[in-house]
């Protein structure tokens, strides 16, 4: 006989299992999106401090970061600061995959923060 016992009291995170049951999703890319989505909905995502937690470097957090998004787990918005001021990038990020719908809005908002 076996039994999963969850403690689902404090310190518990609620994830929908579409991105972690994703066969497109390597284990390592499964891992830094659970990292990425146990934090609070406003924490801003910089891949340097995700290679800090998780002892890896940088290179490999980025090249799972580019997996998230071309499976659509991860939309990333580039937005200009003015000329010569440079750009930010914005990260969103989801346990399901973004809809076209979905990250129109997205872009929407970002353009609204200039």
């Amino acid at each position: 006989m076996q039994y999963i016992y969850r403690h689902t009291i404090g310190n518990y995170t609620s994830l929908n299992n579409a991105f972690a049951q994703d066969k497109k999703l390597k284990y390592g890319t499964i891992g830094i999106l659970t990292v990425i989505l146990m934090n609070k909905i406003d924490w801003v995502v910089y891949p340097e401090e995700i290679a800090r937690r998780l002892d890896i470097s940088r290179t490999t957090v980025d090249r799972h970061l580019k997996i998230l998004e071309q499976a659509g787990y991860m939309v990333a918005i580039k937005r200009s600061l003015g000329k010569g001021k440079g750009s930010e990038v914005h990260r969103f990020f989801s346990d399901i995959p973004f809809s076209q719908s979905h990250i129109e809005q997205l872009k929407a908002q970002v353009r609204e923060l200039s």
